[in-house]
């Protein structure tokens, strides 16, 4: 559970630097060696994003989603149902 408690922190991480970024007027204040020095960090973030923290943060949470599945099926304790054969029961017609 930690892992992809770790990768959803980064993912959020990344993603309200993205937005600071694209909403800040500091990129607009900054000179143009300024500019790209946030430009060309912004782009790594963003692929680190799409291609590492995204997947492993889906991956986590099906990992974490098939371990409660599994678990639930020995955690209830239910026994399963036998049927029985039927058996054909005759009835009198002389009622």
């Amino acid at each position: 559970m930690k892992t992809h408690v770790g990768y959803f922190a980064s993912f959020v991480a990344v993603s309200v630097f993205t937005l600071f970024l694209d909403f800040s007027p500091i990129l607009e204040e900054a000179s143009s060696l300024q500019a790209g020095i946030f430009n060309g960090f912004l782009s790594i973030f963003d692929i680190v994003q799409m291609f590492v923290l995204g997947p492993r943060l889906i991956l986590g949470v099906r990992e974490h989603h098939a371990k409660l599945v599994a678990d639930s099926d020995t955690a209830t304790g239910m026994t399963s149902i036998a049927f029985q054969e039927r058996v054909h029961v005759s009835t009198s017609s002389s009622v």
